[in-house]
C-alpha cells in the first residue's frame, strides 16, 4: 500500500506538471489532463460515487485558481493580455463560471458532453481552415454576441472543470484577434471562471453524505495540495513557450488540442 501511494503521489505530480505546461502553452487551465486523473485518484481511494466526477471537477477548478494566475501573470508581462477584452467580457464569465458551478449538481453529464464535443471539434475546424492561421482578423461575431457567448463559456467550463481556453480561444480568434492574444486573455479569463467557480462547487457540496473530512464541499484539499507546486512551477514553462512559437504553428497545435478534447468527450459518451 505504501508503493501504491508514493506511485499515486508521482501520478499526481505528473499531472499538475503537464497542466500547468499546457495552461501557459494554449491559454487553457489544464482541466483536461486534471480530471481524469483526478476522477480515477478518487475511485483509487474508494470516494463515494455520487462525489467522484463532481469532486474531481471542482479540485480542477480549485487547482486552476493559482495555475491559471501564474499563466496570466506571465503573458500579461509578454504584452499579450486584451485588457479591453477582459474588462468587457470578464463579468459576463464569471457569472456565467458561478451558475455552471452550482447547476453542475443538477445536470447529467451525457448531453454536455455532446455539446462540448461538437462546440470542441466545429472550432478545430474552422482554425485549421482558416485561410489565415493565427493571424488576427476581421471580427465576425457582434460585440453584444460576443458577451453572451463568453457567459457560456464560463457555464460550460465550470461545468467540465477546465480553465475555459477551449472554447474563449477560439471564440477570441473569431472575435478578431490573433492566437497569441487570444490565448494570453484567456489566461486571464481562466482565472475570471475558476475563482467563482470554486466558490460555487464549494457552497453546492457543502451539505452532501459522506463527505471526506479534507473536503470543502466538492472540493478535496489533498488532492489540490499534492497538485498544486508542480502546476505553478510548470505554468510560466508553457507561456514562455508560447511565444517561442509562430502563430501558425500556436494555432496548429490549439486546433490539435481541441480534436483531442472533443475526440475524449465521444468516446466518453459511448464506453
Amino acid at each position: 500500500m505504501e508503493m501504491e501511494l508514493i506511485i499515486l503521489a508521482a501520478v499526481l505530480m505528473t499531472a499538475g506538471f503537464l497542466s500547468g505546461i499546457v495552461a501557459g502553452l494554449l491559454g487553457v487551465g489544464g482541466g483536461m489532463i486534471l480530471v481524469p486523473v483526478l476522477f480515477q485518484t478518487f475511485i483509487f481511494f474508494d470516494l463515494a460515487a455520487h462525489l467522484q466526477i463532481h469532486m474531481a471537477v471542482a479540485s480542477s477548478m480549485a487547482i486552476i485558481c493559482f495555475t491559471g494566475s501564474l499563466s496570466a501573470c506571465s503573458h500579461f508581462k509578454r504584452g499579450a493580455v486584451d485588457m479591453e477584452v477582459v474588462k468587457s467580457w470578464g463579468a459576463f464569465i464569471a457569472i456565467g463560471a458561478l451558475a455552471g458551478a452550482v447547476a453542475a449538481r443538477f445536470i447529467a453529464p451525457g448531453g454536455l458532453k455532446i455539446i462540448f464535443a461538437t462546440l470542441a471539434l466545429t472550432m478545430a475546424a474552422r482554425m485549421l481552415l482558416n485561410e489565415n492561421p493565427g493571424e488576427a482578423g476581421e471580427a465576425r461575431i457582434g460585440a453584444a454576441m460576443q458577451k453572451g457567448l463568453s457567459s457560456l463559456v464560463g457555464f460550460f467550463s465550470a461545468l467540465m472543470g477546465i480553465g475555459g481556453g477551449t472554447l474563449s480561444v477560439p471564440l477570441l480568434n473569431a472575435s478578431g484577434r490573433d492566437v497569441l492574444r487570444a490565448v494570453g486573455t484567456s489566461s486571464v479569463f481562466g482565472v475570471f471562471i475558476a475563482i467563482p467557480a470554486t466558490l460555487g462547487f464549494m457552497l453546492a457540496g457543502r451539505a452532501l453524505p459522506d463527505l471526506p473530512d479534507y473536503a470543502l464541499g466538492y472540493v478535496n484539499l489533498l488532492a489540490v495540495l499534492a497538485i498544486i507546486p508542480t502546476s505553478m512551477l510548470a505554468a510560466p514553462l508553457g507561456a514562455r513557450l508560447a511565444h517561442r512559437l509562430s502563430k501558425k504553428a500556436l494555432n496548429t497545435i490549439f486546433a490539435g488540442f481541441l480534436i483531442v478534447a472533443g475526440g475524449r468527450m465521444l468516446i466518453a459518451i459511448f464506453v
